[in-house]
């Protein structure tokens, strides 16, 4: 029995995404052990995996999001802040996982791959294959968010540039990992990958390698989160502004105003910072909820009012539901951008919602059948893709060139 491991950064849209993939393993005998925050751990341990918990140094991830010079774009100042986060986690969390695993080496090891430092440190160590997780749109030379000027600034001359290189080039000798800052970085987007989307909703899908495996999504059905149920008897939108940016009554007031007087039936998913009695005039069609199961609302929806994040967007394409996108910072702008460029849905700026601009919107998406047509072509596309059994191909195939045996 192989031994395979999973390294993730305590993100849901990190997390989820890798669930089906551990459940798909589990289910050809493979063991898999699973290192993230024991907060994370419940859908991996659904899944099948042996939770190995660490204790995080890093703040809550919509702390960290909102701490942010500019939501629009990805600045220079924010990429030294993301940086120096990882160094104070990668030396925190490196040696107890060492430690955790001293006893049973993982014979190949998945991490995310733009903030899995500790992963791919670990498995570069223990001279182990390793497969990046990417639950994002993907990066070579031809794009990339950091460097599309859309979505991020970036100053070379920034003067946090160098003392934050310094900086990973001190903890790498630190850990012992014989690694310099330059080979950490030029291999950084090396080796094979897994990405959870389908290559043809890619930014220049096409000028990407084999090493890039286009999988698609690949959540589980997180029977954990609940039950939920429709009449079905009319038009269901669902709304949600996803973990990180949600602390806004105002937006879900609009919404609440905006479809008052439309005869669909709406389920609104707050969050844990927006009180639902705050709410005014919220009519008997309109559902507020501060958490929805998504995957059973999705199943009935005809739209998705949704901040872009990857992992709804791929949750809601995989069951044929058009959106109306409102990101609520760069990287889900390039993704809104995407599905609106491909007429999978349209696109309002956050600071350009009102009732008129919404319910032009919603009405527009879901009165005009080429949006369900192109939502549809792209959901065979995810099919094609291939899902969980793909990623579960690529990473089997990693322990055959190995010469590992089940």
């Amino acid at each position: 029995m192989s031994h395979i491991a999973f390294f993730n950064i305590p993100g849901t849209g990190h997390v989820n995404p890798t669930a089906g993939i551990v459940a798909e393993l589990v289910a050809r005998g493979h063991r898999v052990s699973y290192a993230v925050t024991a907060r994370q751990g419940a859908e991996v341990e659904e899944a099948g995996a042996t939770l190995v918990p660490y204790e995080t140094t890093m703040r809550q991830t919509r702390n960290a999001m909102n701490d942010l010079e500019s939501v629009d774009r990805f600045t220079t100042g924010d990429f030294v802040q993301v940086l120096r986060g990882l160094v104070t986690e990668t030396e925190a969390v490196y040696p107890a996982l060492d430690r955790a695993f001293a006893d049973g080496r993982p014979d190949v090891l998945i991490h995310d791959g733009l903030s899995g430092w500790t992963g791919r440190l670990l498995a570069h160590s223990w001279g182990i294959p390793s497969v990046r997780s990417i639950p994002t749109l993907a990066a070579n030379e031809h794009w990339s968010l950091g460097t599309d000027g859309e979505y991020a600034t970036f100053e070379p001359e920034h003067a946090g540039l160098n003392a934050v290189y310094g900086e990973i080039a001190a903890m790498l000798d630190r850990l012992g990992v014989g690694l310099s800052a330059q080979e950490f970085f030029g291999a950084s987007e090396s080796g094979p990958a897994l990405v959870f989307i389908p290559r043809e909703f890619q930014f220049k899908g096409e000028t990407f390698g084999e090493d890039f495996h286009f999988v698609g999504p690949c959540w589980s059905e997180r029977r954990f989160d609940g039950e939920w149920s429709g009449s079905g008897e009319r038009p269901l939108v669902l709304v949600s502004l996803g973990t990180i940016h949600n602390d806004d009554l105002g937006f879900f007031q609009t919404c609440v105003d905006a479809f008052a007087g439309l005869a669909w039936d709406v389920v609104m998913a707050v969050g844990d910072r927006v009180d639902p009695g705050r709410l005014s005039g919220v009519p008997g069609h309109v559902e507020v909820r501060a958490h929805v199961p998504q995957l059973q609302v999705l199943r009935e929806a005809d739209l998705f009012v949704t901040h872009a994040g990857m992992g709804s967007v791929m949750e809601s394409l995989s069951f044929g539901v058009p959106m109306v996108a409102i990101p609520q910072m760069s990287e889900q702008r390039a993704n809104a951008d995407r599905l609106a460029e491909l007429g999978l849905g349209v696109m309002l700026h956050r600071t350009e919602v009102t009732v008129e601009s919404l319910r032009e919107a919603v009405v527009t998406v879901l009165g005009e059948p080429s949006y369900a047509q192109r939502v549809q072509a792209m959901r065979e596309h995810i099919r094609q893709a291939g899902g969980a059994p793909a990623a579960a191909d690529v990473i089997e195939s990693l322990l055959v060139r190995a010469g590992v045996g089940r």
